[in-house]
């Protein structure tokens, strides 16, 4: 299961409203990309201490959830996921073009997603 910003931001983040959705005990088998660790620490870089940022590698894979590098595939895919839906910013369509080319399900809330039939998403209120 691909981990979305958000989902992993849940298990990074010490109060998060999304938290108790996203425990360890109902994800299963879980990955995210390295775009993922550039967009928490660009997301989260006027909150945390430099420290905490430098170590968001680190502290996704405390958590259990697999880091995985980009590859040219999964930036092509990210690529053609773009032209087919205008909607989509970079860091949504490098997500899931990493979910498709994975063949993941793309664990998020993004209100995008629902409508992007190259991958299945799952809505993280709806676990457990």
């Amino acid at each position: 299961m691909y981990l979305d910003t958000d989902a992993v931001l849940a298990r990074l983040k010490v109060e998060d409203w999304l938290r108790s959705f996203v425990s360890p005990d109902v994800l299963e088998s879980p990955v995210t990309s390295t775009a993922t660790a550039i967009e928490v620490q660009y997301v989260m870089g006027d909150e945390w201490e430099l420290d905490r940022l430098t170590e968001v590698s680190e502290r996704i894979a405390d958590e259990g959830i697999e880091l995985s590098p980009l590859t040219r595939e999964n930036v092509e895919a990210s690529e053609e996921l773009r032209v087919r839906h205008d909607a989509l910013g970079v860091f949504d369509s490098i997500h899931l073009g990493v979910a498709w080319t994975n063949d993941e399900p793309i664990l998020s809330t993004d209100t995008l997603y629902p409508d992007i039939d190259e991958v299945e998403h799952i809505d993280p209120r709806d676990l457990g």
